[in-house]
């Protein structure tokens, strides 16, 4: 055993391998590679005016940003209003009110803590009085009283608001002019104000000893709810506040203050107010910054869209982002549209493998014939080299492409494979000249033009019909290269596109005959045109069987139209059928006289001769068979005839023979030494070959009948059946009522009525 034969997937791998190669080196043999496009920047003056070819959009992402930046900055910041600080604002002006009223009595002079607050001294005086406390929780302030404009840093402390009501002073008041002296110490921002609220303090005084309610605290209330006021709107720019509440200080009412002393009571409120309030309506950082980034997200990308013929950017002009997007997108930058080696190659490579994969799903038998792995190699070699066809006689005028002979891979493809796989290399074929042209209608020319022969190729069964299978070819492809011209090129020279196309395939069918012709005699591969040679009567091995076996060449000959006819029935191959029909029997060129269709006029030698020894000279037929094919060089699956056409069968009238003597003898003595079918047409040539001669045999004893004839093929399809020769072959029994319909359909004609002539020796005669 060979490697060959023992290592078929090893062999077939190297095969793509060299494959492969081969087809990279054919595309890009005097492939010239592509110009580097001119490298652009941007802000780069523009080479050459740039058009747009198609309908692009692009994003212009500066505009976009500067768009965002806009939403940005349009966003108003976010304010929000610290009630806490109107808490100390109404502290800083009760303090004031509450030290005032301390003033008149006892000490009045305050002092600063560390920390900036007003803090009242304690009073020496010795007064008895009836009072009521109330102690409140109130925000205090750690900032001087005097700064007023928020300075301060808040803290929250506790206030302890006194209300008395003297029935017994036991100090002496103090002079207006020493309280206003001792509070400007702790309150100097206050001093224009001081004047009026201490007058004021001594009428309310006044009021009270004669009887009256007084009407301070009234005035602390207005001055606190006047500030509040300005608090509840938000304060964000304390100068412009101050400065208006001066210019126009706001109406303080107050019942028991009236006239002049109300107009003083205003002033004095604005100045305290002015001096107290504090910017409330603070910037709200996060909530800022978090409200201007949704609105720069709320911005739409903003895109530049160029039409078809829309210039995009001018030679001389600074190029920008945009512009050189759309540049790229549209490849208007490519100065070759030309494909690298290496991306040639590479699609090449893919090809390959796909076409060797599909082989081995279609046709695994012939994927472990590493000779049909070959074959495949060569043709797609030859599909490289035809896809280079067009880039050498088109380069002036594109018409000429359509002379590219695609038909030729087509044509031998279905003559050396089969229908099925000549079709799918019309796959390998556009992809060989889609990268070899970069055209795509010679690319879809090419394809179709592989797969318009394979219908007409596929059942010829004689040599006209294979030139008229060219000849029909370029007559479809014509009208094809024609319409592609129309689509892809132009509505002129379609006629000269019509004719390129006819003369390509009727050139591409001729080189596919030779073609077809060198690679069946190399890879000894079985093609149509292989079985019209053997089928010639003409042929050396059937001459021999004339000549030194008449009887066998012409029970032959009618075996082979028996399984033609039958083959036809099923859709079988019924050219190969009739050929290893003609050559089945070719090993009784031998010793003829030991079979009985060459015994004519002689007695039959096997009646001297022992039964096994009959049966040992029957057998070896075969053999002899076998070694003649090898000498006439008979492709091996029609020489399978030989072998396969008796099987394993029994030689029962030599066994029944045996038999008579000894009944127990042994059976295998008298079997053949061959093998079953394995294909339907070889298992309708041992049906055709056993029924012509039990028919045969038939007609010698009486005048055969199509209700006889149809006995006897049931009886011999029925023996094979019980006998196991048929196990091994793909026949369904649809297919062998079709095959045993046809058998006696043609031997009802072989063997039809013939009338009987007066005079002519016969029983026939003699009965007339």
């Amino acid at each position: 055993m060979s490697f060959f034969t023992r290592r078929p997937g090893l062999v077939n791998t190297f095969i793509i391998a060299v494959t492969i190669v081969l087809v990279a080196v054919t595309l890009t043999l005097f492939h010239e590679e592509p110009e580097k496009p001119p490298e652009l920047t941007i802000g780069q003056e523009a080479p050459q005016d740039f058009f747009a070819n198609a309908f692009v959009e692009v994003p212009n992402e500066a505009a976009t940003e500067e768009a965002r930046r806009a939403a940005r900055l349009n966003t108003q910041a976010v304010y929000e209003i610290r009630p806490e600080i109107g808490s100390r604002v109404e502290a800083r002006i009760r303090r004031l009110f509450q030290d005032i009223r301390d003033g008149a009595f006892g000490d009045p002079i305050t002092e600063l803590t560390p920390d900036g607050d007003v803090v009242p001294t304690t009073s020496s005086s010795t007064t008895t009085t009836t009072s009521t406390t109330t102690t409140t929780a109130a925000p205090t302030t750690t900032a001087d009283e005097g700064a007023g404009a928020g300075d301060e840093s808040t803290t929250t402390s506790s206030t302890t608001t006194t209300s008395s009501t003297t029935t017994t002073t036991t100090l002496p008041r103090i002079d207006p002019t020493d309280q206003e002296a001792a509070l400007l110490v702790a309150y100097p921002f206050f001093a224009d104000a001081l004047p009026t609220l201490i007058a004021l303090h001594e009428a309310h005084l006044a009021a009270e000893e004669v009887g009256g309610d007084g009407f301070y605290d009234n005035i602390e209330e207005a001055v606190v709810r006047t500030a509040r006021s300005f608090l509840d709107n938000g304060i964000r720019e304390l100068t412009d506040v101050r400065a208006n509440i001066l210019l126009s200080p706001p109406r303080i009412f107050v019942r028991d203050v009236v006239g002049e002393a109300a107009t003083e009571l205003d002033q004095a409120a604005a100045v305290v107010i002015a001096n107290a309030l504090e910017a409330n309506e603070l910037l709200d950082s996060a909530a800022t910054d978090d409200a201007r980034t949704k609105a720069a997200e709320a911005v739409e990308p903003i895109v530049e869209t160029y039409t078809i013929g829309e210039p995009i950017v001018q030679e001389g002009e600074a190029i920008t982002a945009p512009q050189l997007a759309a540049i790229e997108r549209l490849n208007l930058l490519d100065a070759d549209p030309g494909t690298s080696r290496r991306a040639t190659g590479t699609l090449g490579a893919f090809a390959v493998l796909i076409s060797a994969l599909i082989l081995w799903r279609i046709a695994p038998t012939r994927w472990s014939q590493p000779k049909h792995m070959a074959l495949l190699g060569v043709l797609l070699v030859v599909a490289a080299v035809v896809s280079r066809v067009p880039e050498v006689v088109a380069a002036d005028d594109p018409q000429l492409a359509f002379l590219i002979p695609g038909v030729m891979l087509g044509y031998a493809a279905a003559i050396l494979y089969d229908p099925r796989t000549a079709l799918l290399t019309a796959i390998p074929m556009a992809v060989f000249t889609a990268v070899s042209t970069q055209d795509p209608a010679v690319t879809v020319y090419a394809a179709v033009a592989t797969v318009a022969p394979v219908a007409f190729v596929s059942a010829v069964s004689t040599r006209r019909q294979l030139r008229l299978a060219v000849l029909l070819g370029a007559l479809v492809l014509a009208p094809v290269a024609a319409a592609v011209n129309w689509f892809f090129i132009s509505s002129e020279d379609i006629a000269a596109a019509a004719v390129a196309g006819f003369a390509g395939a009727v050139i591409g069918g001729f080189i596919g005959q030779g073609l077809v012709s060198s690679l069946e005699n190399l890879f000894r591969i079985t093609t149509t045109v292989t079985l019209l040679d053997l089928t010639d009567r003409n042929h050396p091995a059937l001459r021999l069987i004339e000549d030194r076996a008449p009887g066998t060449f012409n029970h032959s000959i009618l075996v082979g139209n028996l399984a033609g006819r039958a083959a036809r029935a099923i859709g079988a191959d019924p050219l190969f059928a009739q050929a290893a029909a003609f050559y089945h029997d070719l090993g009784k060129t031998e010793h003829p006289q030991y079979f009985i269709e060459n015994q004519f006029g002689v007695s039959n030698p096997h009646d001297e001769l022992d039964p096994v020894q009959s049966a040992e000279i029957i057998r070896r037929h075969v053999l002899d068979g076998l070694r003649l094919a090898r000498q006439f060089r008979i492709p091996s699956d029609v020489a399978a005839g030989i072998a396969q056409h008796h099987g394993s069968g029994l030689m029962r009238y030599f066994y029944h023979r045996a038999m008579e003597t000894d009944p127990a003898v042994d059976p295998s003595l008298f079997r053949h030494h061959g093998e079953k079918p394995q294909r339907k047409e070889m298992a309708i040539l041992m049906l055709s070959d056993a029924v012509e001669g039990a028919a045969r045999a038939l007609a010698q004893q009486e005048d055969p009948t199509a209700d006889s004839l149809k006995k006897l093929v049931d009886s011999v399809v029925g023996e094979k059946l019980e006998d196991g020769q048929l196990d091994e072959s793909d026949l369904t029994f649809g297919d062998l009522t079709r095959v045993k319909q046809s058998l006696v359909q043609a031997l009802i004609g072989y063997y039809h009525t013939r009338i009987p002539y007066p005079g002519f020796p016969g029983p026939r005669a003699e009965g007339a």
